[in-house]
């Protein structure tokens, strides 16, 4: 009896300090919502200075063990070309449980001490009307948040399937999972989402039913705010399968497409890799290989890569909100334009480009390129440059390039798509054998190749206004004059041996 009643005062002192403890971090809650708040604010006109957006806090009732806000995100006026019009929210309803030991984390055997726990439902506001009626007015996110004491969060979100049929286009989404950790300050953020599939059906311009789905889709980042307030670290994508189907028949299908990033800084310069990789290409059911390409970037300076983001972003956005109510053609001709006049900014800490290599490989062979080009700040010539051999010679301080292509490899390839163009077996190869050769030499006939071990090669060397093609040295004006480029004329051919 007497363990008993020790047992239930035990109980009733444990409920007591839970309970002044909820009640304790609901009242710090209220103190600081509008710190909170504003704290957010700061980071969107950070991370997101163009957006116009601004987060406000309504209709606040704290509990003792939990709490009720509604968050929105409303136009901050700044901007007639804020992502949101003059009147328009997207708005979420919390319910907070508020910790040491919120009820939402006990529920999930979690009992790491934390300051909230946040229930967020997408509310369906006249700006989001027409998603509730795709969704059947069920909230598309909803998300479980824990809050850290020390100001990090860490997210579980849900995003409910959706099929949704407008004339003669469908879009069949299986729903996706997200887990989000963000450090105080979104000083780091690390994310893993995943969809079992997302499906798209609509006519093509001759009148085909085409239908594109993509299954096992992964996203994860892991990134860090860099000394330049740049975002650097990894990021993955993967994308199991990808099909492309006409009318019924699977027309393309692209399985193992993979993307890895990973970038990093040193005192002045950023670096980093992205590769790309394709595990089969199959069309109409013929297996066309696989491929891959690795691209290595360095000595991008810090402070340029900050200012050509921060630029190129707002004026990006500002003709994207415009692009509904222009022609597409001129929409991609000032996009084009918009980049070209920001591109020297990238330039200032003499950056280079490396390809090693861009490979396709088939049952045959593989082929391969490889590329290495070290640029420079055309800022920092001593003269203006007169010609145009001169204007490359401001930009680029060296090419090396390498291209190796097997001749079994490529009739291969050659004959797979002649047979997918309709050609039987044999005519398919005879035709195929016929191309690969006319294409070699074509390429030896304009010196731009060569045939060794029984593949086409090439290289191709230039620095200081020197050009090495394939052992052949010219300047780059000679090497112009080959092709008629700079309005040069054609080389004088070399007498016969």
């Amino acid at each position: 009896m007497k363990k008993s009643l020790v047992a239930v005062s035990v109980i009733v002192v444990l409920g007591a300090a839970w309970t002044g403890a909820s009640w304790y971090t609901g009242k710090l809650l209220e103190q600081h919502m509008a710190d909170m708040v504003a704290d957010a604010n700061t980071q969107l006109k950070t991370h997101y200075p163009h957006a116009g957006l601004k987060l406000v806090y309504q209709d606040y009732h704290r509990g003792v063990f939990s709490s009720s806000v509604r968050f929105a995100a409303q136009p901050d006026g700044t901007s007639p070309d804020n992502l949101l019009s003059q009147g328009d929210e997207i708005a979420f309803l919390e319910t907070i449980d508020h910790g040491p030991f919120p009820a939402a984390q006990l529920k999930k055997f979690n009992l790491v001490p934390s300051m909230a726990s946040v229930h967020s439902e997408l509310q369906n506001t006249p700006t989001l009307k027409d998603l509730f009626a795709v969704t059947q007015g069920k909230p598309l996110v909803t998300a479980e948040t824990r809050i850290g004491y020390n100001g990090n969060t860490s997210s579980a979100i849900d995003i409910i399937p959706v099929n949704y049929q407008k004339n003669t286009s469908n879009l069949e989404f299986a729903g996706a999972t997200l887990n989000l950790d963000v450090a105080k300050d979104m000083a780091a953020v690390k994310l893993d989402a995943k969809s079992n599939s997302l499906a798209f059906t609509s006519p093509n311009q001759w009148g085909q039913v085409e239908k594109v789905t993509l299954s096992g889709i992964k996203l994860s980042t892991d990134t860090t705010q860099g000394k330049f307030q740049l975002g650097i670290g990894k990021q993955a994508l993967i994308v199991d399968n990808a099909i492309v189907n006409i009318d019924g028949k699977d027309a393309a299908q692209l399985s193992g497409f993979k993307l890895n990033s990973d970038f990093g800084e040193d005192q002045q310069n950023l670096k980093g890799q992205i590769d790309y990789q394709l595990d089969s290409l199959k069309i109409q059911g013929t297996d066309f290989g696989s491929g891959k390409l690795m691209v290595k970037l360095d000595k991008l300076d810090g402070q340029a890569l900050k200012q050509f983001s921060d630029s190129y972003n707002q004026q990006a956005m500002q003709l994207l909100q415009k692009s509904e109510q222009s022609d597409p053609e001129a929409n991609q001709q000032q996009a084009a334009a918009l980049l070209m006049s920001n591109l020297p900014l990238l330039l200032k800490g003499n950056p280079s480009i490396s390809i090693q290599p861009l490979s396709w490989k088939n049952s045959k062979g593989e082929s391969t390129f490889t590329l290495q080009l070290d640029l420079k700040d055309p800022s920092k010539a001593t003269t203006p440059a007169q010609t145009e051999d001169q204007l490359i010679s401001q930009y680029i301080g060296s090419l090396d390039a390498k291209l190796n292509i097997p001749l079994d490899m490529a009739t291969e390839l050659t004959t797979q798509t002649a047979k997918v163009e309709g050609y039987n077996g044999d005519d398919a190869e005879k035709l195929a054998k016929q191309q690969v050769q006319g294409l070699a030499a074509m390429g030896q006939m304009f010196k731009l190749t060569s045939l060794q071990n029984n593949a086409i090669t090439s290289s191709f060397h230039y620095a200081d206004n020197q050009v090495d093609l394939n052992g052949q040295k010219m300047t780059l004006q000679e090497f112009a004059g080959l092709f008629g480029v700079f309005g040069a004329p054609q080389a004088p051919q070399q007498p016969a041996q």
